[in-house]
């Protein structure tokens, strides 16, 4: 009885890692999402030739996110990064024309 309690008090209260990766075309706003995330305001983002990564904690939730640049020559590379996500959020500029 004792272990199934301990069980359920440390997954309740105990930190969870989530890893999250950000797609989307280029300058949709994915670095400016991910440093306002992080930071708690927003920056001037230059293209992102790669990818940035950033741990942001919220409550007893710690994720790292992933923000890969949205280039055409960068877009086939996401799938090396799809390995052991959590979630994907697929940021879209819904101005952008």
């Amino acid at each position: 009885m004792g272990s199934q309690f301990s069980e359920i008090f440390g997954k309740l209260f105990s930190k969870k890692d989530i890893r999250i990766l950000m797609v989307g075309l280029d300058a949709a706003g994915k670095t400016t999402i991910l440093y306002k995330l992080s930071l708690g305001e927003a920056v001037v983002a230059i293209p992102t030739i790669g990818f940035n990564v950033e741990k942001v904690e919220y409550k007893n939730i710690k994720f790292t996110m992933w923000d890969v640049g949205g280039q055409d020559v960068i877009r086939p590379l996401w799938v090396h990064y799809y390995q052991n996500t959590d979630a994907i959020i697929y940021v879209v500029d819904s101005a952008d024309k």
